[in-house]
């Protein structure tokens, strides 16, 4: 299982990068403006073109600002000549519930990495592969794209355990099918115990923010070991 660092914070990327446990990170304008980045769209390609070239070459997804489908085209093909290592966001539909499937399509055929994001459902899931699949079999530029699953927000309406299973038969329909360049997303993660949970799904990757990692690593137990562990070796090392 991957990890992907939901945040544009570049300290905080940088440090994750550090650790080992960044294979990508996720933004979008909501994101860049919590941390930081002002500018309009100008501010928003630097930063990006900051967190591309520090996790080079991880995968950095770059959201869309327009559910306009011709807007959409324009913005992905923008955003791909920033970085070799972009990958363009785009919802599963448009706001009235209109399929943005044809933009994926042309877009994964013109060699552009795409996430198709704000899913839930299997059959959103599988309908995007299918577009993704299928603009793969244009192009001989085989980069990753991804299908971003909103964990969180299922489990809100449906219960966790409906979330986890739409993850299990979205990696199983995957397999099956032999789609190679097509990975899981889960998004929407908010809790230790999400990590837990769909970190077992079969899900490629996690997209996590950074106050969930820290939680991840919290435990009164481990800290407690910690301090006697090195309060043991003190006493030891001065019996030496």
């Amino acid at each position: 299982m991957k990890i992907f660092i939901d945040s544009a914070d570049l300290k905080e990327i940088e440090k994750y990068v550090s650790w080992g446990i960044c294979d990508g990170v996720t933004t979008n304008p909501s994101i860049c403006l919590k941390s930081g980045v002002t500018g309009g769209e100008e501010g928003m390609k630097q930063r990006s073109i900051e967190i591309a070239n520090l996790i080079a070459p991880q995968p950095l997804s770059v959201e869309v600002t327009s559910d306009d489908i011709d807007q959409v085209f324009a913005q992905a093909r923008k955003f791909n000549t920033w970085a070799d290592n972009i990958s363009v966001k785009v919802t599963i539909t448009d706001r009235n519930g209109a399929s943005l499937l044809p933009a994926v399509y042309r877009l994964v055929s013109e060699g552009i990495s795409v996430n198709v994001t704000a899913m839930m459902t299997f059959n959103q899931a599988i309908m995007a592969a299918k577009a993704i699949n299928a603009g793969l079999e244009k192009t001989n530029i085989k980069k990753t794209h991804f299908i971003s699953i909103f964990a969180g927000r299922i489990s809100e309406e449906h219960g966790v355990e409906h979330s986890q299973k739409v993850l299990e038969d979205v990696r199983q329909w995957l397999d099956f099918h032999n789609y190679k360049n097509i990975e899981i997303i889960v998004g929407s993660v908010r809790s230790p115990e999400n990590v837990k949970l769909w970190g077992k799904s079969g899900a490629h990757i996690l997209t996590i923010p950074p106050e969930v990692i820290g939680k991840c690593l919290m435990n009164a137990r481990t800290k407690e070991t910690v301090v006697q562990f090195l309060n043991d070796a003190n006493k030891a090392m001065q019996s030496l």
